[in-house]
């Protein structure tokens, strides 16, 4: 008999078997005549299965013959010769990402990578020395620090639920550093924060009792603020939008009791404000980016209804042509804005129906209101508003937010979208353990890694004083 092609009296229904030679054995059977499918198969890929003047003949297939097990992915098994089949070469599906699963399927051989949810590639920030749990607060990224100022916070650290207090936080060496409260704005929270390369400005939100028209700067080489003048200041608000143009601060839009259409310019060198001319209907949770040298304004809300329309800024000349509608996302508010250098991308937020997983890309440098083009949905997070985003240079990153039934789903994953043909592609970010979901966090990028802090484990939830900064490459 072959080796590997064992035979038995049991094998068959009736009479013995001898061997008659290396490669082939024969069975004497009763009934074998002309039905060798059925009466001399013996299971073996490996052997030619023949019926020969009522006897079973089996022969070694020839070398190289295939004898496949229905798993493609571990390669293509092929006969020896003597009857046995060989294990194949499996094929090689490890892409070197220790953050993705390497998937093959058997049938089709056909390999797929999804994230590993085992995967972590965030790492908790320091918790020695961070600020008090807080919300709706403002973080803006120095080129090596990230600072964290103002916010609400639970009454048992202040009464009024709101904080001056924040710290600087150095990712290389994970080490938090506190922020001098001397001069400091009044508690706040609902602010804005710039950058302007060297020092950061706050201003506006809602204080203890009041929309605050007050602000301040504040040098982190120094641990220094000096407070902003309120002469000609705008008037208080919460939910407006501030860009740094490289010399000056807009502020424009906001709320305050109604949605406000109003704005200034504030020169930090001489403290001074100038009131921006009235232009675009009023709004508030709308888009503001500085877009190298003209501010666009997009979407929002005005208290009555969802925007989806716009229009160019001009220091020099005021305000300018409308954003063009072809194309454009549908309207919302408190989505995610974010310029990438030549052109601005919003996605996610609210449109007083559902949560959004839709967004675009506005290129503002056609004529005619610039032109849009549609992010694609498929592989997106789910819809989501209150949720942080960030522009790597490469891709837009999005993560957290809440979504569903009045944004009762408080999220702790997100996506990164890359651009390209059909509406880019999304990749999905799954939930870590320590990226805990939440609302109203903030996020910085940092050239190599995100940063988020803070923020609400849903309406109802904790603060967080918490976060976690991305595993840099």
């Amino acid at each position: 008999m072959l080796t590997g092609c064992p035979l038995s009296p049991l094998d068959f229904t009736g009479g013995t078997s001898t061997s008659s030679g290396t490669g082939t054995s024969t069975a004497t059977l009763t009934g074998c005549g002309g039905t060798p499918e059925k009466d001399c198969d013996d299971g073996n890929p490996c052997t030619l299965d023949t019926c020969e003047d009522g006897e079973c003949v089996y022969e070694a297939a020839p070398s190289g013959t295939a004898c496949p097990d229905a798993n493609t992915c571990n390669g293509a098994e092929t006969c020896d010769g003597n009857g046995v089949c060989g294990a194949g070469t499996p094929l090689v599906v490890d892409d070197g990402d220790n953050c993705t699963l390497d998937l093959c399927d058997p049938k089709t051989g056909e390999e797929t990578h999804p994230l590993s949810p085992a995967c972590e590639p965030w790492e908790p920030t320091a918790a020695a020395g961070a600020p008090t749990p807080r919300t709706n607060h403002t973080a803006v990224w120095t080129g090596s620090q990230m600072i964290v100022w103002g916010g609400e916070v639970a009454v048992a650290e202040d009464p009024a639920g709101v904080t001056a207090t924040g710290a600087r936080y150095d990712p290389a060496s994970k080490t938090w550093t506190p922020m001098s409260t001397v001069n400091a704005p009044p508690p706040r929270h609902s602010h804005s924060a710039v950058w302007t390369g060297s020092k950061m400005i706050v201003w506006g939100g809602y204080g203890a009792v009041e929309h605050e028209i007050t602000g301040g700067v504040y040098d982190p080489a120094s641990d220094l603020w000096t407070p902003v003048t309120t002469v000609n200041a705008p008037s208080g608000r919460v939910q407006h939008r501030s860009v740094w143009i490289g010399s000056e601060m807009l502020v424009w839009g906001g709320l305050k009791g109604s949605a406000l259409s109003t704005g200034a310019r504030y020169a930090p060198a001489a403290d001074t404000w100038t009131a921006l001319p009235q232009g675009l209907s009023p709004r508030f949770d709308h888009s503001v980016i500085w877009a190298e040298t003209r501010m666009i304004v997009w979407g929002g809300n005005d208290l009555f209804d969802w925007h989806q329309d716009g229009a160019f800024f001009d220091p020099a000349t005021g305000w300018a042509e409308a954003t063009s509608l072809t194309n454009v996302p549908e309207r919302r508010q408190g989505h995610v804005t974010l310029w990438t250098g030549t052109q601005m991308i919003v996605w996610g937020g609210f449109d007083g129906g559902d949560s959004l997983d839709t967004g675009g890309v506005f290129d503002p440098a056609p004529a005619n209101g610039g032109a849009w083009t549609e992010i694609t949905t498929t592989g997106a997070p789910q819809g989501r508003e209150k949720l942080v985003g960030l522009w790597t240079g490469a891709q837009l990153m999005v993560w957290g937010g809440c979504g569903g039934n009045s944004c009762f789903t408080t999220f702790g994953d997100g996506g990164f979208w890359t651009p390209g043909p059909n509406g880019g592609t999304w990749t999905p970010v799954p939930e870590g353990k320590i990226t805990t979901p939440r609302i109203n966090a903030t996020a910085v990028w940092t050239g190599t890694q995100a940063i988020v802090w803070g923020g609400k484990a849903g309406f109802t939830g904790k603060l967080f004083d918490t976060g976690a900064q991305s595993v840099a490459p």
